[in-house]
């Protein structure tokens, strides 16, 4: 694929991240879902052209949506975890099963604990959240995004062989043109 269509994909695909993360900002309900969604399409992007762009899309993302986001609650969720997971968990899935998951699970768990961290102290979110259930509340929120992370996971091994799928489609039909 030539360089110009590629720019032009990534270009596209860069805004529609950024316009998914600005919907958070009218529905606070999708705060944690389309951080994910926009990671997919990074991953996307790698399987069209390959890691360097999908890069690109990724921090270009990131800045924008830390920069013109109201919600910086899910502009820290999709930098700090979701926006890079998906081009580094093929890497991390080549080491052996029980290293692979202690890593992503390490991964996953600084990430979330320093998105709380960094929401309530250093960007003003409200910490009201954090004590609903007592001195249990952080524990049980984190035991719920392992879980949330587990399911996140397996799904994108398996439906990774679709978005692979679409990439080589999507590639096939840029290339015609």
């Amino acid at each position: 694929m030539k360089k110009a269509k590629i720019t032009a994909v990534c270009g596209m695909m860069a805004a529609l991240s950024v316009v998914l993360m600005f919907i958070t900002t009218f529905v606070p309900v999708l705060v944690y879902v389309l951080p994910i969604v926009t990671g997919l399409i990074v991953f996307f992007i790698s399987e069209l052209a390959d890691k360097k762009w999908a890069v690109g899309v990724f921090f270009s993302t990131a800045f924008l949506s830390l920069v013109l986001l109201t919600d910086k609650e899910a502009a820290l969720t999709y930098t700090l975890f979701f926006g890079y997971y998906p081009l580094l968990k093929e890497t991390i899935e080549k080491l052996p099963k029980v290293l692979s998951w202690l890593i992503k699970f390490l991964m996953f768990n600084i990430a979330a604990v320093s998105i709380g961290f960094l929401g309530v102290w250093l960007l003003g979110v409200s910490g009201e959240e954090y004590n609903e259930f007592g001195e249990f509340t952080v524990p049980i929120l984190l035991a719920l995004a392992n879980v949330t992370f587990i399911l996140y996971d397996v799904a994108l091994s398996k439906n990774g062989n679709l978005l692979k799928l679409l990439a080589l489609k999507v590639q096939k039909s840029i290339n015609k043109r």
